[in-house]
């Protein structure tokens, strides 16, 4: 499995430094032309790493989808499964390549500027919205995935548009499903930001905190077992693929 990951990574380093120069050089950009740091940089910062952050799950998918087409990857002896987990994995790599670039970012500024805007208990709040926003991100990718797996297995044209239907209809069928059953539309990305704000200093010197409202995890664990029936769908076409 590391061996496939470093395969994939290394066929895709190039585009991967292309969006990280272009992002460090935007985030350079913002930081010259802000007359202070206050919370419209910060959220501007913020936008340009979550756009990264989008830019290398699709490096990491549109990967997939060459190698499902790509007659020369079948016949590399690797399994199904490491096939289809490979990306993924790739995925999360890269995700906590963006996150590394964003916290070393907040530290330049915690060292230059001071920070009151920021809330008081930000680590463990930001912990969590960061968790649950990896989380919806993994979930929504695996989504995408199957959808064009289950697409490309199919002899006829059109095969694109069949899994862009057929995403579109399963990101209902699970979000009415998960708020019929559980009352929360993707818990992850749902309760990312819901959350409350209460005023109040603390030893930081923020003038407010953010206290989150609880988690469902009964749509978390719907949300998992749709992801393990995904992945085993998907290795199933894709083993018959490699077969035929």
């Amino acid at each position: 499995m590391l061996k496939l990951l470093k395969y994939d990574l290394k066929r895709r380093k190039e585009r991967i430094l292309v969006f990280i120069v272009i992002a460090l050089l935007a985030q350079t950009g913002l930081w010259i032309s802000s007359a202070k740091i206050d919370v419209n940089l910060a959220s501007l910062n913020l936008a340009v790493y979550c756009i990264l952050a989008i830019s290398m799950i699709f490096i990491a998918v549109t990967g997939y989808f060459r190698n499902l087409k790509s007659y020369q990857r079948r016949l590399l002896p690797v399994t199904a499964l490491q096939t289809v987990l490979s990306p993924m994995l790739l995925a999360l790599l890269l995700i906590g390549v963006v996150i590394l670039l964003g916290l070393a970012h907040l530290g330049i500024y915690e060292l230059l500027y001071t920070m009151d805007f920021l809330p008081g208990n930000l680590l463990t709040a930001g912990l969590r919205a960061l968790l649950q926003s990896v989380w919806s991100s993994l979930f929504l990718m695996v989504m995408v995935m199957f959808s064009f797996t289950v697409a490309f297995s199919l002899r006829m044209k059109g095969r694109i548009w069949i899994g862009v239907a057929l995403l579109v209809t399963l990101e209902n069928v699970f979000g009415y499903l998960e708020k019929f059953l559980f009352d929360s539309y993707f818990s992850g990305l749902d309760n990312a930001f819901n959350f409350e704000i209460y005023p109040g200093r603390l030893q930081s010197g923020s003038d407010f905190t953010i206290q989150y409202l609880p988690f469902n995890q009964g749509a978390l664990l719907f949300e998992v077992a749709v992801v393990c029936l995904m992945v085993y769908g998907m290795v199933t076409l894709v083993r018959r693929r490699i077969e035929v």
